[in-house]
């Protein structure tokens, strides 16, 4: 039987990388699952099936017709929160190394999660799970405001929102519930269940990637996050490493999170924000990183984070010797327009700015640039890289971003279309 690796969720923006990582790993193809992949081929990968990546049936039945062929994964690799379970139930099946179901579960269920963080003594906001209008109501009384209210099993700051009175957390719910009527079903999530969170009111915050293993954690790097203003909790950047990459209470929090949530295998993705000097773990996930922060942790430590990641689901027992020591500073940023519709894109030489490693428009011409509500609500890219590591909070991928943002992009007022 040849063997191979399939990566789930590897033919997401951002998630480029993750073939080369598992491409190291050994002598294995790399695969990936694409609905109507003839239309859709990724010929990065050695070969794509045509599949759903959510859809169990679909892969298993793929999997199954391949091995008739002379074809056996070696491992099936969850890369973002929506692959989680289908590939847990998959390598389960398939006689493959898997993570305990509760810990899965806990990983995609904030009000599971949270229970797991208070039961082990993890920093974390109160927050109580509700559905309509009338429990939300109930449970108001029991919060000081703000409050944010946020869908149970979303991602990508979708459907998050700041409420500052009862009046706005009924309308914070109405428009989470809008968006979950939207993407639920795509993504296999409750569209009914939301939460209602004590907002912790600072604009510090940071994730820590943990490598995970059978009885040993290391934490690779910290990164600094860049959120939009309030009421919205966009992420519009991120840089690698954060100058606080050696705080140990940091580290300790992020391993002490992974530890609760029995997570053992692979690179988990922990959020934390800071305030003063109290740490508070807002949410954890059993899979790498998102927005390109492996991208960053790649160009400033010179480790492909995804091999790390996919060797942990081929065998967790041996721990991968790594000196994670960075040696430049890696950011991205997300390139934002004035709200309206874009009537002109120009392309601004940038040849001779050699901390610009790409940029990447994700908009077109008669778009409507909206407000930096969640991740749809971006333009396009800037990635950099620079020489030192920074010792305070740096703005200059931001600060670049937003200039390039202007000379880029015309927009016009949308109320006079």
């Amino acid at each position: 039987m040849k063997k191979y690796l399939l990566l789930l969720g590897a033919d997401q923006f951002l998630r480029e990388r993750s073939y080369s990582g598992a491409k190291s790993v050994g002598d294995f193809e790399v695969w990936t699952a694409i609905k109507n992949a003839k239309y859709k081929y990724n010929a990065y990968f050695d070969f794509c099936m045509d599949a759903d990546s959510l859809n169990y049936e679909e892969l298993k039945q793929n999997i199954e017709k391949y091995k008739e062929k002379g074809f056996e994964p070696k491992a099936i690799v969850p890369l973002n929160d929506w692959t989680l379970k289908v590939a847990n139930k998959l390598n389960k099946n398939f006689g493959l190394p898997f993570l305990n179901e509760k810990t899965v579960n806990a990983c995609r269920n904030k009000k599971l999660m949270k229970s797991h963080f208070i039961k082990n003594k993890v920093s974390t906001p109160k927050s109580m799970e509700f559905e309509g209008e009338k429990q939300l109501n109930d449970m108001v009384k029991e919060f000081k405001f703000p409050v944010i209210i946020k869908p149970l099993e979303f991602g990508g700051s979708g459907g998050v929102y700041l409420a500052n009175n009862i009046k706005e957390c009924v309308e914070s719910y109405h428009k989470s519930k809008n968006i979950m009527e939207i993407y639920a079903d795509s993504f296999n999530v409750s569209k009914s269940k939301f939460l209602i969170e004590e907002f912790i009111d600072s604009e510090d915050e940071v994730s820590v990637e943990v490598l995970c293993g059978d009885g040993f954690y290391e934490v690779i790097t910290v990164t600094e996050k860049y959120l939009s203003p309030k009421p919205w909790f966009t992420e519009m950047g991120h840089l690698v490493p954060s100058h606080r990459y050696q705080d140990d209470k940091i580290k300790k929090l992020a391993i002490d999170t992974c530890r609760a949530l029995g997570i053992n295998r692979g690179i988990a993705h922990v959020e934390i924000k800071i305030k003063e000097n109290n740490l508070y773990v807002i949410e954890a996930a059993a899979r790498p990183g998102g927005d390109a922060i492996m991208d960053l942790i790649e160009s400033s430590y010179e480790i492909n984070p995804y091999k790390l990641h996919v060797a942990m689901y081929i065998d967790n027992k041996e721990k991968i010797i790594e000196d994670f020591v960075p040696k430049r500073t890696s950011a991205i940023a997300f390139l934002k327009a004035e709200k309206g519709i874009i009537t002109d894109i120009k392309y601004p030489d940038v040849s001779k700015d050699e901390e610009i490693k790409r940029i990447s428009l994700l908009n077109n011409i008669g778009d409507v640039a909206g407000e930096p509500e969640n991740w749809s609500n971006r333009e396009g890219i800037i990635q950099m890289n620079w020489d030192g590591l920074v010792t305070e909070k740096d703005f200059r991928h931001i600060n670049k971003a937003k200039k390039l943002s202007n000379d880029i992009f015309t927009v016009s007022d949308i109320s006079n279309e």
